[in-house]
């Protein structure tokens, strides 16, 4: 059970609210040239004024904003655990890093009020990003947990031709 705060819960279940709930999301991969990406679901704060950038500033890092949409797991006993995320408008500095990676970046998500965004809520399990597909400047991102339960089973079989050191005796 995840315990969480009571400005959280009244602002998840109040028919009215002033409070803003903020998703962050953290992109990191190896081939990241420039560090981690860092995007956020909040526009409210105008973070750099030059560049007339807006988001969130949590704990020192700046969440970039761009508009997204998230759609929960499906529930089943085969279907796997895959949250999608549509990022849309796209921006220069994220196109380029969901194109050219090989291998699955990973992803963090936390939720935050945007009233205290230092403090996260809630840290979600770090994700994989398993496919990106992008289409006229919008992304649809599937995120998913890496389980055991896609794992073979049994995995190897404990015979003496494979594991032969447990079949010697002294």
């Amino acid at each position: 059970m995840r315990n969480v705060s009571l400005d959280l819960r009244k602002a998840m279940f109040d028919d009215e609210t002033g409070e803003v709930i903020v998703l962050l999301l953290t992109f990191e991969h190896p081939d990241f040239e420039d560090g981690p990406v860092r995007i956020s679901s909040d526009n409210e704060d105008l973070v750099d004024f030059e560049e007339q950038l807006r988001g969130t500033v949590s704990r020192g890092e700046t969440f970039s904003f761009v508009p997204m949409e998230i759609a929960l797991p499906a529930e089943g006993e085969d279907v796997q655990p895959t949250l999608s995320l549509t990022v849309y408008d796209v921006g220069n500095e994220l196109e380029p890093i969901l194109q050219r990676s090989i291998t699955p970046a990973f992803v963090t998500a936390e939720i935050v009020l945007a009233s205290a965004p230092d403090e996260p809520e809630v840290r979600f399990a770090v994700f994989e990003l398993t496919q990106a597909a992008i289409e006229a400047g919008n992304a649809v991102l599937d995120l998913t947990v890496d389980t055991l339960a896609s794992e073979p089973f049994p995995a190897d079989t404990f015979t003496p031709g494979r594991f032969g050191g447990l079949w010697t005796t002294f």
